[in-house]
């Protein structure tokens, strides 16, 4: 009996030997999909009415991919990636894309959103394996959108006169100096006697926080100083509340940031009025201006609503 089981046993080794090459061998024969490539370099900004919606310059860092199949309209969400991107993609054929916009909202890569302002694209693309399909989606601003002002220094006077520091040698001039876009910009200049500089629109904007969709403050800057952003309430005994919530580091180079204003004023309890303002100061270290001297340029500031 003993051995009728072990010559079994053998038998069943023998078989297994000479099937597993067999079986490995038809797994080889399986093919692997090749990916094609959605190769996207940039974003771009198309202008609409530049009377209304002033500059398209944009800080677009990211793109938030689907693909919508165009048989039965179904959504695979690709991901989130960083532009320029080269992206494998396992499709073949035609394919419909949807592309959102997407920014570092108050200039921080954690708060990476698509922009509320901008539309998504949509566009149909060819894959074909182990080949790139280049497509450099276009957006707009979104036809809903409300400017409730446009800065942009071009003309004769400007909307930040409100002196909130109460130093009538700080203030925001237009200039001629370093420009963003057009002729003009904002400039504000500091030394050891005027080391400090607090401005706000001339005149409040109401936001209304019970029915607020999306509140967003766009702004061109290039500084030598940190500069804070925010809102003044106005609450109903008149009193100015300020929140200067957001800081932004000193640039050598013009930058772009989107401000999410949209919590300040859902926070802002019985309050539906306020200032946009910023402060600006030369740095103390030790009990020392950290410089004599220092400039701030502003431009393209937008105040962006639903």
């Amino acid at each position: 009996m003993i051995r009728t089981n072990l010559a079994a046993t053998i038998g069943q080794l023998f078989v297994l030997m000479f099937l597993l090459p067999a079986l490995f061998s038809a797994c080889d024969k399986e093919k692997e999909p090749i990916p094609g490539y959605l190769k996207i370099p940039s974003f771009q900004v198309e202008a609409t009415d530049p009377s209304l919606t002033g500059s398209i310059g944009h800080k677009i860092t990211h793109a938030r991919i689907s693909l919508i199949d165009p048989v039965d309209s179904t959504t695979q969400l690709i991901g989130m990636f960083e532009l320029p991107a080269t992206i494998p993609v396992l499709a073949e054929g035609t394919q419909i894309l949807s592309i959102d916009p997407v920014i570092k909202a108050n200039g921080n890569s954690f708060y990476l959103q698509p922009y509320p302002f901008y539309e998504r694209y949509y566009g149909t693309v060819q894959f074909t394996p182990t080949e790139d399909a280049v497509v450099v989606p276009v957006t707009r601003y979104v036809a809903d959108a409300k400017f409730d002002f446009i800065e942009d220094f071009e003309g004769s006077q400007h909307l930040f006169g409100y002196n909130l520091d109460g130093n009538d040698s700080t203030f925001v001039s237009i200039s001629k100096d370093d420009v963003r876009e057009g002729a003009f910009s904002g400039k504000i200049s500091l030394d050891t006697t005027n080391y400090y500089m607090s401005a706000a629109t001339d005149s409040y904007y109401t936001l209304d926080y019970a029915t607020a969709g999306r509140v967003f403050l766009e702004v061109d800057y290039k500084n030598e100083v940190p500069i804070e952003f925010g809102l003044v309430a106005v609450d109903n005994t008149g009193t100015l509340v300020p929140n200067f919530e957001f800081v932004v580091l000193p640039k050598s180079d013009w930058n772009k940031i989107y401000f999410d204003l949209t919590d300040l004023v859902r926070t802002a309890a019985s309050v539906d009025k306020f200032f946009i303002a910023f402060q600006t100061y030369i740095p103390i270290q030790n009990g020392q201006l950290t410089i004599d001297k220092a400039n701030v340029y502003l431009d393209n500031i937008k105040l962006i609503t639903f």
